[in-house]
Parts: structure tokens; C-alpha cells; sequence
């Protein structure tokens, strides 16, 4: 619903000539759907809508998520950021922020139902990170889920 209404808002923005950062925003956006768009490719057979994983679905750690463990949801914030930075207001970014919140306490939900259908996740989130890239030197190097 956030990322609809930075959508919006975006839209509502769209005949303003200050955007100084076009380039950027148009990037994050396109970036983000790219990352979606891969994380969609991996996860195809377990994809749904809601963060509780279906209980016969494998735990996937390749591709985009040997790096990330909620790819889809770095997409979003990436998507987000790139429109708050378009529509440049202070509701854009108090949103952005709302949905940054949001799913990083979705993803830390989902890591939980995984570690209780899957008790190796556990081993995969220690060595990958949750949502932003090598961020609490979780970069796996030389570390093979077991």
C-alpha cells in the first residue's frame, strides 16, 4: 500500500521541472524491478503474496539470494527510495522510511517461520544478509550452506 501511495504521489509530481536527480531515481526504480524481477525467477515455486512461507517450499539460496535472503523486499525499498527521491517531499520521504520499517520487521517475521520449517535456515542467516547487501559482515566468502 506504501509503495502505491509513493506511486502516487510520484505521479502527482510528474510535471514538476526540478528534478535534479532524474537519472538516479529512474536507476533505483529500474534497479529495483530488475531485483524483483530475479528474486521472482529463484523463488517461483514458493512465490506468494504474504511473508509466511508455504510449508512444502524448499529453502532457496541461490542466485540473487546467495547474496540476500529477501531480495523481493530489497526491490521494494529500492522502488520506494527512487520515488520518494522523485516526488522530493517530506510525506514521500516519511513514507519511504515507514516502508523501510515495515519489511525489514516482515523479513525478521519470515527468518523466524523459515528457521521453524527449515532448522538449516539458520546456518543460511548467519552467512547472508537480510536485506541490504554485506551489510553486518554477513558476505558469505567461502561459506557453503551445509
Amino acid at each position: 500500500m506504501i509503495l502505491g501511495l509513493l506511486g502516487i504521489t510520484a505521479l502527482l509530481n510528474i510535471t514538476d521541472n526540478n528534478h535534479s536527480y532524474l537519472a538516479f531515481e529512474a536507476a533505483l526504480v529500474l534497479i529495483g524491478g530488475a531485483v524483483i524481477a530475479s528474486a521472482g525467477k529463484y523463488l517461483r515455486p514458493s512465490l506468494r503474496i504474504s511473508p509466511i512461507p508455504k510449508a512444502d517450499s524448499p529453502l532457496i539460496a541461490v542466485g540473487i539470494y546467495k547474496y540476500v535472503r529477501h531480495p523481493m523486499y530489497l526491490g521494494v525499498i529500492l522502488i520506494g527510495v527512487g520515488l520518494a527521491g522523485f516526488t522530493d517531499s517530506s510525506l514521500a520521504w516519511v513514507m519511504a522510511g515507514i516502508l523501510v520499517i515495515d519489511l525489514n520487521f516482515k523479513a525478521r517475521f519470515e527468518d523466524a517461520l523459515l528457521r521453524e520449517i527449515h532448522p538449516e535456515s539458520l546456518h543460511y542467516q548467519l552467512h547472508t544478509s537480510r536485506i541490504i547487501p554485506c551489510i553486518g559482515g554477513s558476505c558469505r566468502e567461502n561459506c557453503e550452506l551445509k
